[in-house]
């Protein structure tokens, strides 16, 4: 059977004039011609530069969460059931949420025994006394150009925890 095959396949090829070892060539080269295309094509689709639907902006080295406004933070403020201070002599911190090591973030301050109040690092908390920095367990006050810091209550371990030093 592999005799009559090969002796028609031998035949109907010399007829038009191509060997068959012709043949596998011709059909190799237009398989691997048919591959490389293949791969230059999933080459430059991947490759290829995207145009974002928003335009691009540099984002500055020092500002670790660009802003395009002022951030509200009146709903956090007030779920503390926070109020504005006036005076900013009695400062207690309450709590802190700090934004990696450059002193940003928001902290929650007792200002002369009235409600608390959150605010970001940077901002007024009375005339003449702003919140400078905020850092994992305290917080740095400028008043008039004299820096204070003020460090959270420290509080004491539960019952059964021993602290290992």
């Amino acid at each position: 059977m592999n005799r009559v095959l090969s002796k028609l396949r031998d035949r109907t090829w010399s007829r038009i004039g191509v060997s068959s070892a012709t043949l596998v060539r011709a059909c190799t080269l237009v398989l691997v011609l048919a591959l490389v295309a293949t791969i230059t094509g999933w080459a430059l689709e991947f490759s290829a530069r995207r145009t974002p639907s928003e335009p691009v902006r540099p984002i500055p080295v020092g500002d670790s969460a660009p802003r395009t406004q002022a951030a509200d933070i009146a709903p956090v403020a007030y779920l503390f059931g926070a109020r504005p201070g006036n005076d900013g002599s009695d400062i207690r911190l309450l709590g802190v949420i700090a934004q990696g090591a450059r002193g940003r973030g928001i902290a929650l301050l007792a200002v002369d025994g009235r409600p608390p109040i959150a605010l970001r690092a940077g901002e007024e908390i009375a005339a003449g006394v702003a919140l400078a920095e905020v850092r994992s367990d305290r917080v740095v006050v400028s008043r008039s150009g004299a820096v204070q810091e003020i460090r959270l209550p420290a509080k004491p371990a539960p019952d059964g925890i021993i602290k290992v030093r």
